[in-house]
Protein backbone atom coordinates (compact mmCIF):
# COMPACT_ATOMS: atom_id res chain seq x y z
CA UNK A 1 0.00 0.00 0.00
CA UNK A 2 2.78 2.44 0.90
CA UNK A 3 4.68 1.56 -2.27
CA UNK A 4 1.56 2.32 -4.33
CA UNK A 5 1.06 5.66 -2.56
CA UNK A 6 4.72 6.53 -3.10
CA UNK A 7 4.39 5.64 -6.80
CA UNK A 8 1.27 7.81 -7.21
CA UNK A 9 2.92 10.76 -5.45
CA UNK A 10 6.03 10.36 -7.58
CA UNK A 11 4.01 10.35 -10.80
CA UNK A 12 2.07 13.40 -9.61
CA UNK A 13 5.21 15.33 -8.64
CA UNK A 14 7.28 14.51 -11.72
CA UNK A 15 4.64 14.43 -14.46
CA UNK A 16 1.40 16.17 -13.66
CA UNK A 17 2.55 18.99 -11.39
CA UNK A 18 5.20 20.40 -13.79
CA UNK A 19 2.68 20.24 -16.65
CA UNK A 20 0.11 22.13 -14.59
CA UNK A 21 2.72 24.67 -13.47
CA UNK A 22 3.80 25.37 -17.06
CA UNK A 23 0.14 25.66 -18.14
CA UNK A 24 -0.54 28.14 -15.34
CA UNK A 25 2.51 30.19 -16.34
CA UNK A 26 1.45 30.07 -19.99
CA UNK A 27 -1.99 31.41 -19.04
CA UNK A 28 -0.42 34.67 -17.87
CA UNK A 29 2.48 35.20 -20.27
CA UNK A 30 3.77 34.15 -23.67
CA UNK A 31 7.47 34.26 -22.77
CA UNK A 32 8.24 30.72 -23.87
CA UNK A 33 7.80 30.47 -27.64
CA UNK A 34 4.86 32.87 -27.75
CA UNK A 35 2.50 30.09 -26.64
CA UNK A 36 -0.44 31.00 -24.39
CA UNK A 37 -2.92 28.68 -22.69
CA UNK A 38 -6.58 29.27 -21.90
CA UNK A 39 -9.22 27.21 -20.15
CA UNK A 40 -12.55 27.00 -22.00
CA UNK A 41 -15.22 28.35 -19.64
CA UNK A 42 -18.36 28.26 -21.82
CA UNK A 43 -19.96 25.76 -24.17
CA UNK A 44 -19.85 28.05 -27.23
CA UNK A 45 -17.24 25.86 -28.97
CA UNK A 46 -18.88 22.47 -28.32
CA UNK A 47 -18.28 19.75 -29.48
CA UNK A 48 -14.75 20.66 -30.65
CA UNK A 49 -13.78 22.29 -27.33
CA UNK A 50 -15.97 21.25 -24.39
CA UNK A 51 -16.03 23.26 -21.16
CA UNK A 52 -12.90 22.57 -19.14
CA UNK A 53 -10.60 21.99 -22.11
CA UNK A 54 -7.23 23.72 -22.30
CA UNK A 55 -6.46 25.55 -25.54
CA UNK A 56 -2.88 26.42 -26.50
CA UNK A 57 -2.45 29.28 -28.96
CA UNK A 58 0.44 30.98 -30.65
CA UNK A 59 0.54 34.00 -32.94
CA UNK A 60 1.01 33.35 -36.64
CA UNK A 61 4.00 35.22 -38.03
CA UNK A 62 3.54 35.10 -41.75
CA UNK A 63 3.26 37.88 -44.27
CA UNK A 64 -0.07 38.83 -45.75
CA UNK A 65 -3.25 37.39 -44.26
CA UNK A 66 -2.33 36.05 -40.87
CA UNK A 67 -5.43 34.01 -40.12
CA UNK A 68 -7.94 32.40 -42.46
CA UNK A 69 -11.51 31.17 -42.43
CA UNK A 70 -11.82 27.99 -40.38
CA UNK A 71 -9.01 28.84 -37.94
CA UNK A 72 -9.87 28.85 -34.24
CA UNK A 73 -8.43 31.97 -32.63
CA UNK A 74 -8.22 33.44 -29.15
CA UNK A 75 -8.88 37.17 -28.97
CA UNK A 76 -9.38 39.90 -26.43
CA UNK A 77 -12.90 41.27 -26.14
CA UNK A 78 -13.45 43.82 -23.41
CA UNK A 79 -10.86 42.32 -21.06
CA UNK A 80 -12.06 38.74 -21.58
CA UNK A 81 -10.35 36.16 -23.74
CA UNK A 82 -12.70 34.50 -26.23
CA UNK A 83 -11.88 31.44 -28.34
CA UNK A 84 -14.04 31.19 -31.48
CA UNK A 85 -13.72 30.09 -35.10
CA UNK A 86 -13.16 32.53 -37.96
CA UNK A 87 -16.12 32.45 -40.38
CA UNK A 88 -15.08 35.39 -42.53
CA UNK A 89 -12.25 37.84 -43.21
CA UNK A 90 -12.91 41.52 -43.89
CA UNK A 91 -10.42 44.07 -45.24
CA UNK A 92 -11.45 47.71 -44.82
CA UNK A 93 -9.01 50.52 -45.46
CA UNK A 94 -5.99 48.21 -45.34
CA UNK A 95 -6.98 46.85 -41.92
CA UNK A 96 -7.97 43.22 -41.48
CA UNK A 97 -10.73 42.08 -39.13
CA UNK A 98 -12.35 38.71 -38.63
CA UNK A 99 -15.97 37.61 -38.29
CA UNK A 100 -16.09 34.91 -35.64
CA UNK A 101 -18.60 32.46 -34.22
CA UNK A 102 -18.62 29.75 -31.60
CA UNK A 103 -19.24 26.31 -33.12
CA UNK A 104 -22.33 25.84 -30.94
CA UNK A 105 -23.75 29.30 -31.72
CA UNK A 106 -26.33 29.99 -34.43
CA UNK A 107 -25.15 33.52 -35.21
CA UNK A 108 -21.87 35.30 -35.76
CA UNK A 109 -20.38 37.36 -32.94
CA UNK A 110 -21.81 40.89 -32.91
CA UNK A 111 -18.56 42.72 -33.64
CA UNK A 112 -15.73 41.81 -36.01
CA UNK A 113 -12.37 41.18 -34.33
CA UNK A 114 -9.58 43.54 -35.42
CA UNK A 115 -6.33 41.74 -36.19
CA UNK A 116 -4.56 43.60 -33.37
CA UNK A 117 -6.93 41.99 -30.81
CA UNK A 118 -6.06 38.43 -31.90
CA UNK A 119 -3.84 36.70 -29.33
CA UNK A 120 -3.14 33.64 -31.43
CA UNK A 121 -4.34 30.65 -33.37
CA UNK A 122 -5.21 27.38 -31.64
CA UNK A 123 -2.46 24.87 -32.28
CA UNK A 124 -3.21 22.29 -29.56
CA UNK A 125 -5.85 21.41 -26.98
CA UNK A 126 -6.38 18.98 -24.14
CA UNK A 127 -9.89 17.90 -23.31
CA UNK A 128 -11.11 18.46 -19.72
CA UNK A 129 -7.66 19.05 -18.16
CA UNK A 130 -8.66 22.67 -17.63
CA UNK A 131 -10.97 21.43 -14.88
CA UNK A 132 -7.91 20.17 -12.99
CA UNK A 133 -6.00 23.40 -13.64
CA UNK A 134 -8.97 25.48 -12.49
CA UNK A 135 -9.26 23.37 -9.34
CA UNK A 136 -5.54 23.72 -8.61
CA UNK A 137 -5.88 27.53 -8.80
CA UNK A 138 -8.24 27.64 -5.81
CA UNK A 139 -6.87 28.98 -2.52
CA UNK A 140 -7.39 25.81 -0.42
CA UNK A 141 -5.54 23.70 -2.99
CA UNK A 142 -2.69 26.22 -3.29
CA UNK A 143 -2.34 26.18 0.49
CA UNK A 144 -2.38 22.38 0.50
CA UNK A 145 0.29 22.25 -2.21
CA UNK A 146 2.50 24.40 -0.03
CA UNK A 147 1.72 22.88 3.38
CA UNK A 148 1.42 19.17 2.47
CA UNK A 149 4.95 18.76 0.99
CA UNK A 150 6.35 20.72 3.94
CA UNK A 151 4.62 18.46 6.46
CA UNK A 152 5.80 15.37 4.56
CA UNK A 153 9.39 16.65 4.54
CA UNK A 154 9.34 17.51 8.25
CA UNK A 155 7.80 14.11 9.08
CA UNK A 156 10.45 12.34 7.00
CA UNK A 157 13.25 14.24 8.74
CA UNK A 158 11.78 13.54 12.18
CA UNK A 159 11.60 9.84 11.27
CA UNK A 160 15.27 9.90 10.24
CA UNK A 161 16.25 11.66 13.50
CA UNK A 162 14.32 9.05 15.50
CA UNK A 163 16.12 6.24 13.65
CA UNK A 164 19.52 7.90 14.31
CA UNK A 165 18.75 8.19 18.03
CA UNK A 166 17.73 4.53 18.24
Amino acid sequence: MIRMLKFILTVFLYAILPFVAVTLIKSKTDVIGGIRSFVVLTSSMKPALPVGSIVYTSPVKETGELYKTGDTIAFDQGGRTITHRIVGVEKVGGKVSYKTRGDANNTDDSEPVPQVKVIGKQNAWLLYLGLLVGYLKTLPVIRALIVFPGVLYIGYELWNIKKEIE
